[in-house]
């Protein structure tokens, strides 16, 4: 996790560092960043200056508004986007600040009671860099692309338009940006924790495994006898298999809790962030269907903007859905573990082991809206999808009225 000293510098964190210090609301190090102060009061300037703007700007940017539907519908989309990053920002600020003092410190006590490994030291680190990286190849390019496109263009030859969105809109988009990467890469790090939960549990399994590989033999000596042999079984560092298990159990509740803060700190952004990148979508392949004038330029233009919302959603549903099963993995490790013969103090720490799974959700939500799995992405789909076609038949129907109404 981001909490450890060893996590903190190399070659690898550098670009998180650069871009959680710039743009984001804490840095690597789980500490609250002063700069955050100026750039979410820029962040909410600019989308006021935006929701007043977007009659002026609205139009200008595509170089179409040709009816009163396509003008109606493109100021909805730009405030509504706006509106998204303006209540997203607020939101994670406030939570930021209520909540990232104590989920920093639980971070902290449980890595100094159980450091993370070197192989999954690199793993996190590889991890970070790779989803800040991503955002930055594909995110900024796009957005260049589309001020060249802008200042190239007769119709887009205004100073006013470049800053406009260069200081609004892409302020925005990097404030969107910044608290998803927040999220996938804290959201990683618990799931680094489940793993190596797991692949403790997987080498207990084994040990007991070994130890039950004749049960009809240890059952048929003597009780004492069987005692004795159970109650020395030991896992694989040599501690007795209930306080093995016992320890597993308090730092898989440590875990979950993590979890529980994650949904608690960034439940309402995750769920306006999805929102926006679907509606965002939705209205960009609209956009280019229905555009009267377009260049080869501008038909390739659409392929970066829906790459870029694709990986922008994949990285927080499959982050999440990949920690979600990882957590819930474990309780299938304790019931294989559980059903063999074991003795009466490990069996009793199982089972409340159990019972303790069975009382907390691992699950990562938005805001409780909706949970962040597999199924999120063919609803997601199934959706949008369906959503276009409306929005299609809704045009045509609205264009064939207008050539009646000339004839």
């Amino acid at each position: 996790m981001a909490t450890t000293t060893t996590l903190r510098g190399g070659a690898l964190m550098w670009p998180t560092t650069c871009f959680w210090g710039a743009c984001g609301v804490f840095t690597l190090d789980m500490a609250y960043n002063r700069f955050e102060r100026w750039f979410s009061g820029w962040v909410y300037v600019s989308v006021l200056m935006n929701i007043a703007n977007t009659p002026w700007s609205v139009c200008v940017l595509d170089g179409w508004c040709d009816d009163h539907l396509s003008t109606m519908y493109r100021r909805l989309y730009t405030r509504l986007v706006a509106s998204t990053c303006l209540v997203s920002r607020a939101i994670i600020v406030y939570k930021a600040c209520r909540h990232l003092t104590g989920f920093g410190d639980r971070e902290l006590e449980y890595e100094r009671s159980w450091p993370i490994s070197g192989p999954r030291r690199r793993q996190y680190r590889i991890y970070a860099s790779s989803v800040v990286i991503g955002y930055i190849l594909l995110v900024l390019p796009v957005n260049l692309a589309r001020l060249y496109l802008m200042h190239r263009s007769e119709e887009f030859d205004d100073a006013k338009l470049l800053l406009f969105y260069f200081f609004n809109m892409y302020t925005q988009n990097w404030s969107m940006c910044c608290m998803e990467t927040h999220f996938a890469i804290l959201c990683f790090g618990v799931y680094l924790k489940f793993r190596a939960i797991n692949d403790e549990l997987s080498a207990v399994r084994s040990d007991v495994m070994v130890s039950n590989r004749y049960p009809m033999a240890l059952r048929s000596s003597s009780t004492a006898a069987a005692a004795a042999a159970a109650s020395v079984l030991q896992d694989p560092r040599g501690r007795p298999m209930e306080a093995a298990v016992e320890e597993l159990g308090v730092r898989h509740r440590l875990t979950r809790e993590s979890v529980e803060q994650l949904n608690n700190m960034f439940g309402g952004q995750l769920a306006l962030s999805l929102i926006a990148l679907c509606v965002m979508m939705l209205f960009d392949i609209y956009n280019e269907a229905f555009r009267m004038v377009s260049t080869n330029f501008r038909s390739k233009f659409i392929f970066g903007w829906i790459l870029q919302y694709l990986f922008r959603f994949f990285v927080i549903v499959i982050t999440a859905h990949s920690t979600t099963q990882e957590g819930y993995k474990t309780k299938v490790l304790v019931t294989e573990i559980n059903n063999r013969h074991l003795n009466n103090s490990t069996k009793y720490e199982l089972q409340l082991f159990l019972k303790q799974m069975n009382h907390q959700s691992i699950d990562i939500t938005a805001c409780d809206c909706f949970t962040l799995n597999g199924h999120l992405i063919a609803s997601a789909i199934a959706v949008g999808t369906t959503y276009l076609f409306v929005l299609i038949q809704f045009h045509s129907e609205i264009m064939q009225f207008t050539e009646h109404q000339k004839s």
